[in-house]
């Protein structure tokens, strides 16, 4: 079952530093007008994995980049920044399900990219899960799930 993580609590604060790519990064960076987390959880209610997005008008090449792109009001890009799992398969399972929420229920948004770690494992599981490299950066990659604008 997805969750959509829009509001900053106790519970977020504890399981983002879990996140094994950016742990610096705040709850309130990540739960607010133009960004906001998703988890994934079994049938019996235990968290499999959580990943986090942000809306941002184009697609950035850092996080500095995403944090200046961010926007509430014309964002036509998600970015799915980081992602972690507690059970096997179910991060695959996560972009599969949050891709899908994101597109019925943002419109306007036209591009599900990644703003990956440049890694063998973050690429092995971008291009297994359907996505395609689209662009290396300094200290990042961009992986697209879909690219319409």
């Amino acid at each position: 079952m997805l969750k959509v993580i829009n509001t900053c609590d106790e519970w977020v604060s504890q399981i983002i530093k879990d996140d094994p790519v950016r742990p610096h990064l705040t709850a309130d960076y990540r739960i607010n007008e133009t960004a906001e987390m998703f988890g994934l959880y079994d049938d019996k209610e235990y968290l499999g994995s959580i990943c986090c997005v942000r809306y941002t008008k184009g697609i950035p090449d850092s996080v500095s980049d995403m944090t200046d792109r961010s926007t509430a009001k014309d964002a036509d890009t998600a970015i799915f920044y980081t992602i972690w799992s507690y059970s096997k398969g179910s991060g695959r399972q996560l972009i599969l399900d949050a891709s899908e929420w994101i597109t019925n229920n943002k419109p306007e948004i036209k591009n599900l990219v990644t703003l990956s770690p440049v890694t063998e494992m973050a690429e092995r599981f971008h291009l297994r899960n359907g996505a395609i490299k689209w662009r290396i950066n300094n200290d990042s990659v961009n992986y697209a799930y879909q690219l319409k604008a």
